[in-house]
């Protein structure tokens, strides 16, 4: 199983901690200073960030940075499953569509809305690229 946490400063000192041969309780005990730090925070990811990379620690299992995820509104379109956004599959079969963010298949996990920043402006600029082509009947 893989942590997901979102704190880049946690997520270097658990490398650095990772990167040594030392046992898994010192491990732990080098992210003592965000102990300290998130102690009396008000913001509970920050404390649960920690408590997730000293389980993962314990645990053996495997810390990653999560990277912000972006959606790609289509302005000017709604249609019946609400505010219309760029779709694709999870499987990557079929390429992008655009569906509402209500549609059920969303929910299912059979398509995502969410990108990464660099698929995200890969995507805008697609749009931006499109053209009027003629029809004939």
């Amino acid at each position: 199983m893989t942590v997901k946490i979102a704190d880049k400063e946690l997520f270097k000192m658990y490398q650095c901690a990772m990167a040594e041969n030392i046992s898994d309780w010192k491990r732990v005990a080098k992210l003592a200073k965000f102990i300290d730090k998130y102690a009396n925070d008000d913001v509970n990811s920050n404390r649960d960030d920690l408590a997730n990379v000293v389980d993962a620690i314990l645990n053996h299992e495997k810390v990653e940075l999560s990277v912000p995820k972006y959606r790609l509104k289509m302005n000017g379109m709604v249609g019946n499953n609400g505010q219309q956004y760029v779709s694709r599959r999870i499987d990557d079969q079929g390429g992008y569509f655009i569906c509402g963010v209500r549609n059920p298949h969303v929910c299912r996990g059979e398509i995502t809305q969410q990108f990464t920043r660099d698929e995200a402006e890969f995507l805008k600029d697609l749009l931006n690229n499109s053209s009027i082509q003629s029809v004939e009947e």
